[in-house]
């Protein structure tokens, strides 16, 4: 059997799952082990994903009916960026880059399984491009929310801040080379969905409301600040209970 997938259906809810135990897996494999080997474990995850994103592009050149998008997937769109990201964030130890998977990465990743382009709902489930597509950007919320979990990086309202900046300057610098491919050879890039959303269906309501290429993006920015907040309020807060429920003594033998 090969059921269609779609936000939702039985098929959509069987991978989110599966994803939310290879979540928690490699979460208490990790747990026990000491710092390097975190990373080694981290590492190994980001290249499964890298071999996602590969499926992902096959699937695109192969199954989708607009195989163009391959080039306009590798490397620049955000979650794309993010896969190629991962490795270096964890062999480095780089805060900003580690702070990037886990805010933006994270956000994007969700945003993209709840909301996928047009030509990825539909496709069998166990596809190329199905495979690919949710396990790719599954993967990059996976591992940066096991970046902050395993304790390879503390998300604080700061970084939070720090990291919206750096998305929007990355954002002005795609913009930029969106604009000069759409001059040049390239007239229909559409990094960072600038210029069309797509068929993801929360750009699609936004641009139905603004109807202005690139301005209809306006509204992510305030949206994603709360978002991002609320990530850094997230790890606060769990991390309080963790740090509570550790300290609490153990019960007294009856």
């Amino acid at each position: 059997m090969n059921p269609p997938i779609y936000v939702f259906s039985g098929a959509w809810f069987a991978v989110m799952a599966f994803l939310c135990l290879v979540g928690l897996g490699l979460y208490l494999v990790g747990r026990r082990l000491d710092w390097s080997g975190k990373g080694r474990l981290l590492v190994g995850a980001a290249i499964a994903n890298l071999v996602c994103f590969v499926l992902y592009m096959v699937g695109l050149a192969t199954q989708s009916s607009f195989p163009a998008h391959v080039i306009y997937n590798m490397p620049l769109q955000l979650c794309s960026l993010v896969t190629f990201m991962l490795i270096p964030a964890i062999v480095l130890r780089s805060v900003a880059l580690r702070g990037f998977c886990y805010f933006i990465g994270c956000l994007a990743g969700f945003l993209a399984l709840f909301s996928p382009a047009t030509g990825i709902e539909g496709v069998g489930v166990f596809t190329p491009l199905a495979i690919g597509f949710f396990g790719s950007h599954g993967l990059n919320v996976v591992i940066g929310a096991l970046i902050a979990a395993l304790g390879l990086y503390q998300p604080t309202y700061k970084e939070a801040w720090l990291t919206l900046l750096r998305f929007v300057a990355l954002a002005l610098v795609m913009a930029t080379v969106n604009f000069g491919l759409r001059m040049t050879f390239a007239p229909q890039a559409n990094y960072f969905y600038f210029f069309d959303p797509e068929g993801a269906e929360i750009l699609v309501a936004l641009h139905n409301a603004v109807k202005l290429p690139v301005v209809y993006l306006a509204p992510v920015l305030p949206l994603a600040a709360a978002a991002l907040l609320g990530q850094a309020a997230l790890y606060r807060g769990s991390s309080r209970l963790a740090t509570r429920f550790s300290r609490r003594p153990p019960a007294a033998a009856a």
